[in-house]
């Protein structure tokens, strides 16, 4: 995948030079034979100064600024460079390599293009005279901080003029500043937005890189604004549409939100959200304990419930001697007997909000409504152990819709077995190896690989999207899909919410040594974490909500972890799963 291009070597700046100035200017290279290239080393000629933001902890960086009687490749270095430190000195130097019209339209962070730290990219003289950058992206980062398109391949040639003092200057600019990966980590942090589903009773997470510099701000701007792109479908908010931020201060551990003096009149309970919503921004910020939202002079809402209050899925689900039982301990409950259920050979069981029971049977799932006495097939992929062996473990949403996936292709059915037809043209083509539901059951991860060659992990890709409902909760497709970075390693399966903004999966011990690793990645990260977990795990438990899990191993024993430790937990519970609730 390329990147988008901005102009071509032919285009003119944005803006035209005098009539004088283009009279004394040169096009780069007349015939332009193909010159030497180099690899830009980006850190290069970047110093790092003492001084230190106020407050903000954030190591100023600068870069020199063009040399006098630089050669064409060595302004585009130097402007690279300089890009590399604009995000302390406002990208002032940078533009001290551009014509003077193309300093001026120039707009840096739309987006940022984040460059590999480990692939330097390469500047050389191009055979039309023109300068190339090519290399590896990391990512790229709109305006408003949301990370995507991660793992470009980047190309761009650049078109130079000479004033009439011979000095080069960069006429076509890159569409935005292009900076190393390790430079945005240092001056920015990530950062959840916290938005409501459409019924306002869950909270969804939108992860933002925002400026160190000023955080606070930054996010209630972010939170005013809206939901991210990918998210439009499925986030919503309860502060009113025009919503302004005045300022905000902090004091100790306490921060003073002021909005514009919007109309105040609006109900108690819109009141409420709005500053639940603040305040879970808020206090993702470190150090922060108290939260003050005032619309002028007016304080809103005193008494707010957290947006996660009303989210805890409680003890795990699994199965126990044929039974689907909750807990792990001796003491556990039992839900459903094999008699109810009619088989004693059932698997994955999955609990619904309404407590109705789903289990695998073969290749069908079964369902036992709440306080039903009898199963009921409500979903059958076919006849063969074959077919049960592709047959997903179901997952059962709020809204009571039933997923999970056969020969790659994604199925949802309701209670009663009836399907909803989900479209997803981006899927086309693709087979679903796995997939999980968010807690709050507006977005759904899928790890997918190329349909033709199923059992090849080539072109693996892992995808987060919102889920598209009509107003009664029936699923009816797939919003475009966010990729996430870092959880297709060699031989990785599995795939599960481990919070609200992040993924983990299950990479094996490679050639049989070591033991398997637990792979974590959040939404709109630059790389992902790994862990050490128990031997022989291939199996994982999540709540989806704040990293409670545990993981079931191939001899059928269910752990989990304490202190950076591994314990056994149960030795006849096995196929574990939280319910969404």
């Amino acid at each position: 995948m390329s990147a988008p291009r901005g102009p071509r070597a032919a285009s003119l700046p944005p803006r035209l030079p005098s009539r004088r100035e283009a009279m004394a200017m040169l096009a780069v290279g007349g015939a332009g034979a193909l010159a030497s290239c180099s690899s830009l080393p980006m850190e290069g000629d970047v110093f790092q100064s003492d001084a230190v933001e106020d407050g903000g902890g954030v190591l100023v960086q600068t870069a020199p600024g063009p040399a006098e009687g630089a050669d064409p490749e060595a302004i585009v270095e130097g402007f690279l460079r300089a890009c590399t430190a604009g995000l302390s000195d406002g990208f002032a130097t940078a533009r001290e390599f551009l014509v003077e019209g193309a300093a001026d339209s120039w707009q840096p962070l739309a987006p940022l293009l984040l460059a590999s730290d480990s692939q330097p990219l390469t500047v050389r003289r191009a055979r039309d005279g023109g300068v190339s950058i090519s290399g590896r992206l990391e990512g790229s980062l709109d305006s408003t901080g949301v990370l995507s398109a991660q793992g470009l391949d980047y190309s761009e040639t650049l078109t130079l003029v000479a004033s009439a003092r011979g000095q080069w200057r960069i006429a076509s600019p890159p569409p935005g500043a292009i900076v190393q990966g390790s430079v945005l980590r240092t001056a920015y942090t990530q950062q959840s937005i916290r938005f409501l589903n459409a019924a306002h009773d869950r909270p969804i997470p939108d992860p933002r890189w925002l400026s160190r510099k000023r955080l606070e701000e930054a996010s209630i701007e972010a939170l005013l604004t809206g939901p991210a792109a990918w998210l439009k479908d499925v986030a919503t908010t309860a502060i009113p549409s025009g919503t302004r931020l005045q300022d905000v201060k902090v004091v100790d551990r306490a921060v003073t939100v002021r909005l514009s003096a919007v109309d105040t009149s609006w109900d108690p309970e819109a009141q409420a959200l709005a500053v639940a919503q603040i305040t879970a921004t808020m206090k993702e910020i470190g150090g922060i304990d108290t939260v003050i939202v005032m619309a002028g002079d007016q304080r809103l809402a005193t008494q707010v419930t957290p947006l996660d209050a009303a989210a805890e899925p409680g003890a795990v689900v699994g199965m126990s001697g044929g039974s689907v039982v909750r807990g792990t301990s001796t003491t556990r409950a039992v839900l459903m007997q094999p008699t109810t259920l009619g088989t004693s050979a059932a698997r994955h069981p999955s609990l619904g909000n309404d407590g109705g029971v789903c289990v695998v049977s073969g290749p069908s799932i079964l369902r036992v409504g709440p306080g039903g006495t009898q199963a009921a097939s409500i979903l059958s992929v076919g006849d063969s152990p074959a077919d049960a062996a592709v047959l997903l473990p179901p997952r059962q949403d709020r809204h009571r819709w039933i997923w999970t996936a056969s020969q790659g292709r994604l199925i949802v059915v309701d209670a009663r077995g009836v399907r909803a037809d989900v479209a997803a043209a981006w899927l086309e083509g693709r087979s679903v190896v796995c997939m999980d539901i968010s807690a709050e059951s507006g977005r759904i991860a899928l790890r997918h690989r190329d349909a033709a060659d199923p059992s090849s992990q080539s072109g693996e890709r892992v995808d987060v999207a919102a889920i598209i409902r009509d107003r009664e909760g029936r699923p009816t497709g797939l919003a475009d899909p966010y990729p996430v970075a870092g959880l297709t390693g060699p031989g990785a399966h599995e795939l599960a919410w481990y919070s609200g903004t992040e993924l983990i999966t299950i990479e094996p011990a490679q050639d049989g040594q070591g033991t398997p690793s637990l792979v974590v990645a959040s939404l709109g990260a630059l790389e992902s974490t790994r862990s050490p977990g128990p031997p022989s795990a291939n199996g994982i438990a999540a709540n989806r909500l704040d990293q409670t899990m545990l993981l079931s191993d191939s001899d059928g024993q269910l752990w989990s972890r304490a202190s950076g430790t591994w314990r056994v937990i149960s030795t006849t519970v096995t196929d574990a799963g939280y319910p969404i609730v």
